[in-house]
């Protein structure tokens, strides 16, 4: 039996239709080649996990070191040189190599996952409620039979494997767990081109069609696809999944930039147990599991390990929680727009999660909605937010996850100092945001819900998107309606007349400034009762009680930084400054009548026992001056008289 590549010839009538889809990937968000491979290929073989088994991805970087010999290759090769020269294919020239060059590779594995199963024959779209996901990785191209429990939907994922390809090209050999069957095939995507006729784009590497016939077959050959696995290195053997080898990659896919990758992108499924990830060269090999996870992070370089090491804290905790552990909120209104508001936290809720949050508590709600898709019944679906207060995290963005992948460029309102993980793993609300993202699961856009969803998609989105904000908004709304006499005291350089974020600059004396009109002296309001102050003391500051005719704080919380010319301090803090918890930061004297609960960076949270109290925090640079604020805290024992 032959085997070799078939081109199509083109047809008088056929339309000439060139390849596109790799152009989603050129220009949708996908930084480097070696992302897109890693978020594409691990989101495919986590839609084919058989059930409860976790899914193993293998990843092998041959890179120069380890080619494989040019005349190991070339059997699989046989019949595609031609059309890989041939001018205007869409290839570059510098690109095809040449005779005698070896073959550096890239090969993907999954294993757990069922292959590629469904009827190889099929020619045509499969029939409906049929999935062949044979025809839809090999024949098919914008058209996916992925359901509501599966990651993707457009279609096009696929293509980042040939788009990979110095030479457009890709080979897929899979074991089917319905039937066992072995079966090896190779796809090439050009443009149509002429070598003594004019042929369409694709290429396949297969069984010969018979006469008359167009449909290239895979290779059951047990020792073509033995021969096949030794010169790649697979370690399919029989077990089901499928593998896939790029040859000559783009020299961008290296090691390195598939760790990263992996644990930008995947870290919550494999923390949670759903997924594990090797990634080989022929001289390295990197476990990322759940027990390496926050190793290998630390490994990354400095920007990228200081952002991911909080967030695997956040996300170890997040998945550690246990189900009475979470707060759930009130649905909203089925039958509108999901809004957010008051009304959804239960009563005294809103209370707790405020005191566990000025406290610096992790926290962690469930938010349940009501999916309303045309032509079907509603469904009520949820999703989880996990939240903690964090000065360093100033960019203030969310992380979103669905279905175990990352969706990084949602566009959400920023909340400062908050870092947060919003996941929605349950079906119906996970079918609701994959409808809306774009072809990279990059981002979530509205554009496609209006015609799958019913009333207020847009606004739907809009409160996925902005949970976290609104989250915090109404903590901290209700927090000043309890107590709006909130102090903060502060001692630092004056602020610059022409500091446009300056609060409380001193006032312009009447005649000051020739040619500036007199301002009218205003008196200041009466000022309220303090119920603690902020003394400035050699090398630091102390707190201590306030007016006689308040109470005293249940708790405070202090945050304190150099200050800046410009800005706001806290925001600009460095712990290379100072930290609280090291020395030469001492609290000196000891508290009186004060319980530190926490303390750490620039942060401290006391509890006060007495109305006598004191607090004295002392090492700080005296040749620099500081910004403080504290604010006081209304704790569980807020109606304890003391």
């Amino acid at each position: 039996m032959t085997y070799q590549w078939y081109f199509k010839p083109k047809e008088e009538g056929d339309t000439i239709r060139e390849a596109v889809h790799g152009e989603f990937f050129a220009a949708d968000a996908i930084s480097n080649p070696g992302t897109a491979l890693v978020r594409e290929g691990i989101q495919n073989a986590l839609d084919a996990g058989r059930p409860s088994e976790r899914v193993l991805v293998r990843i092998y970087v041959s890179g120069n070191e380890q080619t494989a010999r040019r005349s190991s290759v070339e059997p699989y090769l046989h019949g595609i040189w031609e059309h890989l020269r041939a001018k205007d294919n869409g290839l570059k020239h510098n690109d095809v190599p040449s005779d005698e060059v070896p073959c550096p590779y890239f090969a993907f594995e999954d294993f757990g996952t069922t292959g590629l199963q469904g009827d190889p024959a099929e020619a045509f779209r499969p029939r409906e409620h049929i999935r062949n996901q044979f025809y839809h990785f090999f024949r098919a191209e914008g058209q996916s039979d992925k359901g509501e429990s599966d990651r993707g939907s457009w279609g096009v994922g696929k293509h980042v494997f040939v788009r990979s390809s110095h030479i457009s090209t890709v080979f897929g050999l899979t074991v089917r767990a319905d039937d066992r069957k072995r079966m090896f095939m190779g796809k090439s995507v050009l443009r149509s081109h002429w070598v003594d006729d004019r042929y369409c784009q694709d290429g396949y590497f297969g069984v010969q069609p018979k006469s008359g016939d167009h449909l290239v077959m895979p290779i059951a050959d047990d020792g073509v696809i033995k021969d096949f696995s030794t010169v790649f290195g697979l370690q399919r053997g029989n077990e089901a999944g499928l593998s896939v080898v790029v040859p000559w990659p783009d020299p961008e896919i290296t090691d390195e930039e598939v760790v990263r990758a992996v644990l930008q992108d995947y870290f919550y499924p494999i923390l949670v147990g759903q997924l594990e990830v090797i990634v080989e060269t022929p001289t390295i090999e990197t476990i990322l599991d759940a027990d390496s996870l926050v190793r290998e992070v630390q490994k990354l370089d400095e920007s990228v390990a200081g952002e991911l090491g909080p967030l695997l804290e956040l996300a170890e905790w997040a998945r550690d929680v246990p189900a009475d552990g979470k707060h759930e909120l009130r649905i909203p209104e089925p039958e509108h727009a999901w809004q957010w508001s008051e009304e959804l936290f239960p009563a005294d809720l809103l209370t707790a999660l405020r005191n566990d949050y000025l406290q610096g508590e992790r926290i962690a709600i469930t938010v349940p909605v009501t999916v309303r898709k045309r032509d079907y019944p509603q469904e009520r679906s949820h999703f989880s937010v996990y939240l903690v207060r964090d000065e360093q995290h100033q960019r203030g963005r969310p992380v979103f996850i669905r279905e175990g992948i990352i969706i990084p460029r949602v566009d959400p309102p920023r909340t400062r100092g908050i870092r947060a993980i919003v996941v929605a793993e349950d079906r119906p609300l996970a079918a609701f945001l994959r409808t809306a993202e774009n072809p990279s699961h990059t981002e979530w856009q509205h554009i496609r819900l209006k015609d799958q969803y019913k009333f207020g998609s847009k606004t739907d989105l809009e409160f996925v998107k902005g949970s976290v904000h609104q989250i915090v908004r109404l903590l901290t709304a209700a927090e000043r309606e309890e107590d709006p006499t909130l102090l903060v005291d502060l001692f630092s350089l004056p602020a610059s007349p022409e500091e446009e974020d300056a609060v409380g600059s001193r006032m312009e004396e009447e005649g000051e400034r020739p040619g500036k009109r007199k301002t009218k002296e205003v008196k200041p309001p009466p000022r309220s009762p303090q119920h603690f102050r902020i003394q400035k003391i050699q090398g630091g500051f102390a707190i201590v009680p306030g007016d006689k005719t308040t109470t005293v704080p249940a708790t405070l919380e202090i945050q304190v930084a150099y200050d800046v010319r410009r800005g706001n301090p806290l925001r600009k803090y460095n712990p290379a400054d100072f930290r609280v918890d090291q020395p030469p930061i001492r609290f000196d004297p000891p508290p009186e009548s004060v319980t530190v609960r926490q303390f750490v960076d620039n942060r401290i949270v006391i509890e006060v026992e007495k109305p006598h109290f004191s607090f004295h925090v002392t090492g700080f640079d005296e040749r620099r001056q500081l910004y403080v604020r504290a604010t006081s805290r209304e704790g569980s024992d807020a109606d304890k008289k003391i």
